[in-house]
């Protein structure tokens, strides 16, 4: 009996390991933030990693960050340490994968895409809720097109509150 009981359970638990993955298919991503004229932003991080949980729990939980991101952003998070399925132009693999093909396996990262289907704009690493407001507005104006961030960032005054 104890045998049949330790199977089932073993069955119960692969099985649901395939439930838990996500398809993420940043192509057709890219196409409903287009259609929504939108940028598709992508939110790398990782679990057990106090930069990302920071990120997580004070910029993207901000107020502010989050009327922004819902407004003007599809947004979707890959947790690297997830078995989630990606879907990326020619690529398809994990998330760990596909920060690796991309060129940002370094985390927390903020990938911003545009309907071309290109990173337009990448923030690796953790930025607070002030900055980070900064950076949405820089890429929901396309202002990466015309002047760099730095540029831009200056006309903002980071001792008052944005």
């Amino acid at each position: 009996m104890l045998k049949i009981i330790i199977k089932i359970l073993t069955l119960i638990m692969l099985v649901q390991i395939p439930l838990n993955a996500r398809e993420i298919d940043i192509d057709n991503l890219i196409q409903k933030a287009k259609i929504s004229n939108k940028h598709l932003f992508v939110f790398l991080h990782k679990t057990d990693c106090g930069y990302c949980d920071s990120m997580i729990e004070f910029t993207l939980d901000d107020e502010k960050v989050k009327e922004i991101v819902e407004k003007k952003f599809l947004f979707v998070h890959i947790n690297i340490n997830e078995n989630d399925n990606v879907t990326y132009k020619n690529f398809k693999g994990g998330g760990k994968e596909f920060a690796k093909h991309v060129g940002y396996n370094f985390y927390p990262t903020s990938l911003f895409f545009d309907d071309e289907k290109d990173i337009s704009y990448a923030v690796p690493g953790y930025r607070d809720e002030k900055i980070f407001n900064v950076i949405l507005n820089y890429v929901d104006s396309k202002s990466y097109k015309k002047i760099s961030f730095r540029k831009y960032a200056q006309q903002f005054d980071f001792n008052k509150k944005l």
